[in-house]
């Protein structure tokens, strides 16, 4: 629809902060989300400077009857970040972060990214339960899962969020916690950007000192080796206080290639003995494991620049076996371009919180195994969305119920498949909570639950 200088005016005059229409040089930069696949125009964008204006801007948009997407870190695959024709919520100024260390907890706002959350935590010896590429979305992570390094330690991102403050729908703003509104805080953890916009997140934390941990890089041989390990090493160790996740893919120069990446954040002089069987494979190119910090193991990452095109797609898999492994490696040998296959192993203190904490609904998988479909040119896109679709079907014997990571997911993620990430029980319960606080679907531009 078109917007008249009228109604944009009666926008205008109740924020502090600002507008951005189609016509400023700004504009197709907030657009521009992670995946450069995706060109997508809202109407407007509003970029607050605080809640109160968050709250006016959902005002004015239920009033026009326009739909709103929400940009935190603008790190979503399937771009949910920017909706077309909606009004688009841009937080980027909304980045604060708290550490209260009495309490364990940070307060994070809404437009934090995972730099921001983690810079703040590690300098007072503590880290957050999140992910792992440090311009992420901190809330966006949070809402749909967040798999990190601390997962063993301290579950996902989302069982780490003990209050929120939302603006729902209506332009209310609503604070969130076990007392307030537990049904909610429920369905924010793992029920992603349905339910309004979050403000600000209350973050529980784990007192880290020195850990250790780093990355192995390998190639031929070895790298079948190197995946049995990765579920073998956590499983042997019995420990919360090892995490583990790797990247499998193919070079034509070296044939198979494996990245592992891992942190230990037990005594630290046990490290070596933990890492040794991962580190006497052959074919190792590059090693740096040793005692670090958390936030040297959080920058190990390198941020993916925006000229890259992405397809994501996968699997939590109740099975980890041979049969499993052998399919991961068939994958990984057609993989396209700077494809690969994510493997995450689920284990510890995750598979140890009752189901009944969160409607995040995967936490029983032994592993999310995803096919990064990742690559530059757009004559590429049928072969990279191809693959990683067919390695995705390839996958489906080992599933735990026929869903994947929702903060992975494409753009065109099923409606089946969304419900399969969280079961027929708890997606139902989401649909009660979304027509409370969202009945008209404003925000749908995301993994969406739409009203009962």
């Amino acid at each position: 629809m078109a917007i008249s200088a009228d109604q944009l005016d009666a926008l205008r005059v109740r924020l502090r902060g600002g507008l951005l229409l189609s016509t400023d040089p700004r504009f197709d930069e907030r657009r521009r989300t992670f995946d450069a696949m995706l060109d997508r125009r809202p109407e407007v964008i509003v970029r607050p400077l605080d809640t109160d204006d968050v709250a006016a801007a959902v005002r004015w948009a239920a009033a026009e009857d326009l739909p709103i997407s929400i940009r935190g870190g603008g790190h979503s695959v399937a771009g949910h970040a920017v909706g077309p024709g909606s009004v688009m919520i841009d937080l980027a100024h909304m980045r604060a972060v708290t550490v209260d260390p009495a309490s364990k907890v940070a307060d994070v706002g809404g437009g934090a990214l995972l730099e921001d959350l983690d810079r703040a935590t590690t300098s007072q010896g503590f880290g957050a339960p999140s992910g792992t590429y440090l311009d992420t979305g901190v809330a966006g992570l949070t809402l749909t899962g967040g798999i990190g390094f601390l997962l063993g330690a301290a579950g996902f991102a989302c069982d780490a969020l003990v209050g929120a403050e939302v603006v729902t729908a209506d332009g209310s703003i609503v604070q969130v916690d076990e007392t307030s509104d537990p049904e909610l805080l429920w369905a924010l953890r793992g029920g992603g950007g349905n339910f309004g916009v979050v403000t600000r997140l209350r973050h529980g934390l784990i007192p880290l000192g020195s850990v250790y941990g780093g990355r192995i890089r390998l190639a031929g041989d070895g790298v079948a080796d190197a995946l049995r390990l990765l579920f073998e090493l956590q499983a042997e160790a019995a420990s919360d206080q090892l995490t583990l996740q790797a990247t499998v893919g193919h070079s034509a120069e070296l044939g198979l290639t494996a990245s592992v990446l891992g942190l230990w954040i037990g005594e630290p002089e046990l490290g070596p003995r933990i890492f040794a069987p991962l580190r006497a494979l052959p074919g190792i190119s590059l090693d740096n494991v040793g005692q670090t910090t958390y936030l040297d193991m959080q920058l190990i990452s390198d941020r993916m620049g925006p000229t890259y095109r992405h397809y994501w797609k996968g699997q939590f898999v109740g099975n980890v076996g041979a049969g499993l492994q052998a399919t991961i490696l068939e994958g990984a040998m057609r993989a396209p371009a700077e494809s690969e296959i994510l493997v995450e192993p689920i284990h510890g203190f995750a598979h140890r919180v009752p189901e009944s904490h969160a409607a995040f609904g995967s936490r029983r998988a032994l592993a999310n195994v995803s096919a990064l479909g990742i690559w530059s040119d757009p004559s590429s896109d049928p072969a990279a969305m191809g693959w990683a679709r067919d390695t995705t079907a390839a996958l489906e014997p080992f599933s735990l119920r026929g869903g994947g990571y929702l903060n992975y997911a494409p753009e065109d993620e099923s409606a089946r498949r969304i419900e399969q990430a969280f079961g027929t029980e708890a997606f139902a319960r989401l649909q009660a909570v979304k027509r409370r606080v969202d009945p008209d679907n404003r925000f749908r531009f995301n993994a969406n639950i739409p009203p009962a």
